[in-house]
């Protein structure tokens, strides 16, 4: 299984222990499990690389509709993104083992324990799976700009507090107690999603440059924040039932919600040119003339 997905598998399994499903969790994954290996047709579908990302996640999102929690689906639709195809049926089983693990691990009231000693990469996959599931979950932009905003504050903190970034990177002391620095520190004062982030960046190991780790997931939060937010380029206002269905269309694109900002231009002919993060859809009548004059030119070459 890939590290990202341990990461994103460790924020999902905190939110649904603390809303009060993680049985149910443990339960969707191993009905998915079973399924999968008992339907020939459906593992088939899953595990052809040449049905896209998008259709085969639709498959799982279809079949969950209605029949799981928030978070199993929201995992395993990350599995079928993250995951190679033919590498998801070994992933969704080792997500099974992990669910169960800690399910035992909460009946029996152990604490939390450190991911295990990985290099940089790697440490840096399960951050990023992580930070992308505690980001998706927050409900509008403001709160990532908050979310970017205070980890810049506490790595530049860190950075000026010597005696504090020794003790929080110190692998010889228990990571419970280290938590709770972080928790008294920042709890009331930071939003919790960020204080998840800090915490789970000291559980995932790589001390040594924990304020380097911390600089990266403001990184992370400003790439987040261009994710939420839609700069349509078009010659005339769109109406309000445009602005609201184009929102609703590129939500479902980029798993999130959208925050549709325009930008009049003169010079856009017709359509519009929408920009998502690095995500770029020209629907412009421009991009279909220079088209129509590329295939012509090349045409009188020939």
């Amino acid at each position: 299984m890939r590290e990202v997905i341990r990461g994103y598998l460790a924020a999902v399994i905190e939110s649904a222990e603390s809303a009060g499903r993680l049985d149910s969790l443990r339960g969707d994954l191993a009905e998915f499990a079973r399924v999968l290996t008992t339907s020939e047709k459906l593992r088939l579908v899953l595990v052809d690389p040449m049905n896209s990302t998008t259709a085969r996640r639709a498959v799982v999102e279809d079949l969950l509709a209605g029949k799981s929690i928030p978070e199993t689906a929201a995992l395993l639709s990350f599995a079928v993104r993250a995951e190679h195809a033919s590498e998801l049926p070994r992933s969704v089983a080792i997500l099974v083992e992990l669910a169960e693990d800690e399910c035992r691990r909460c009946e029996s009231g152990a604490p939390v324990e450190m991911e295990p000693a990985a290099a940089r990469g790697v440490v840096r996959e399960r951050i990023r799976g992580y930070a992308e599931r505690v980001l998706q979950e927050l409900l509008v932009t403001r709160q990532v700009d908050e979310v970017e905003d205070e980890l810049f504050a506490i790595a530049r903190l860190l950075d000026t507090n010597g005696t504090l970034r020794r003790t929080l990177a110190d692998a010889d002391l228990p990571l419970a107690g280290r938590v709770a620095v972080v928790d008294d520190l920042f709890g009331s004062v930071c939003q919790t999603a960020t204080v998840r982030l800090v915490r789970y960046a000291l559980r995932a190991g790589r001390l040594r440059d924990f304020v380097g780790t911390l600089e990266w997931l403001v990184e992370l939060a400003a790439e987040e924040r261009g994710r939420r937010i839609a700069s349509v380029r078009s010659a005339v206002p769109l109406r309000p039932a445009e602005r609201s269905h184009l929102a609703a269309a590129l939500s479902r694109i980029v798993e999130r919600d959208v925050e549709v900002r325009e930008i009049i231009d003169p010079t856009v002919i017709g359509g519009i040119l929408v920009t998502v993060g690095d995500l770029v859809i020209d629907g412009t009548v421009r991009l279909r003339v220079e088209r129509l004059r590329d295939l012509l030119t090349g045409r009188a070459e020939d």
